[in-house]
Formats: C-alpha cells, structure tokens, sequence
C-alpha cells in the first residue's frame, strides 16, 4: 500500500512540475508579443521597440507594457501601452491613449507556431491589413 502511495504522490508532483514550466505562449514572454505587435502594427522594426516599463492594470491583473521608439528618419519618440488577452495584443497610443478594444477598432491578434508569432490586424468589416511574422530571435530570444 505504501508503494502505491509514494507512486501516486510522486506522478502528482512530477504531473504539477510539467505543467508549471509550460507557457501558455510558448518560449514567448508577453513583452515579446507586444513588442512584435506594436512594430507590425506601426510598420517597424521589433528591435527598435524598447520596452520602458511593465505595471499590472488593477482591474483585469493583466500585465500593461509601456512600450517606446524612436522613429529613426526623424528621432521623434512614440508612446504606446499593450496588454496581451489569450489571442489578442490590444494597445493605445500615448501614456494616456484610449484602448482599441471597442468594435469600430481593428483586432490584433497573434498566433505562435514554434519560434515564430504571427501578428494579424482584422477591420471591424472583416478584411485583414496585414500579417507580419517575426522569429523568437528577432525579439530578443528565448527567455
């Protein structure tokens, strides 16, 4: 009976420890699919996207990326905030920016297949602007 026991206990805790080290993204961290979001979405490169600070919105616990660049044509420096929800990367403009979450904004959604992500912006009419797919490598690597 003991042997049963410490074979039950064990697949338990071996069951748990699997499962634990699994991301639900993959090798992706949420800063690297909002980094790879907000460049496909503004047309640049994920390198230049720095991310300035993380904090946890009150209401959702969902992480908030303070994310930044600086357009290299002209230097100027561009705000965003980003939130990833299951499949979708949803952003604002500035500090400040209304979230585009609402029906009349585009979907971002992303999908990761091994160590890429594709990134797709739907309109609210249903045609797609784009999909734009990065490598893990392009955005810093396995964390």
């Amino acid at each position: 009976m003991k042997i049963r026991a410490l074979i039950k206990t064990l697949t338990v805790t071996l069951s748990a420890l699997i499962v634990s080290g699994c991301s639900e993204y993959g090798d992706f961290t949420q800063e690297q699919i909002c980094r790879a979001s907000v460049a496909a979405i503004k047309g640049k490169s994920p390198s230049i996207m720095i991310v300035d600070k993380r904090v946890v919105e009150a209401e959702t616990e969902l992480d908030i990326f303070h994310i930044s660049y600086k357009r290299p044509d002209d230097g100027k420096k561009w705000h965003y905030r980003c939130k990833v929800d299951k499949t979708r990367a949803v952003w604002s403009q500035g500090k400040d920016g209304r979230w585009r979450d609402q029906a009349q904004d585009p979907t971002v959604r992303f999908e990761i297949e091994g160590d890429e992500i594709k990134i797709n912006e739907t309109f609210p009419d249903g045609s797609a602007s784009f999909d734009v797919t990065y490598n893990i490598y392009m955005l810093g690597g396995k964390s």
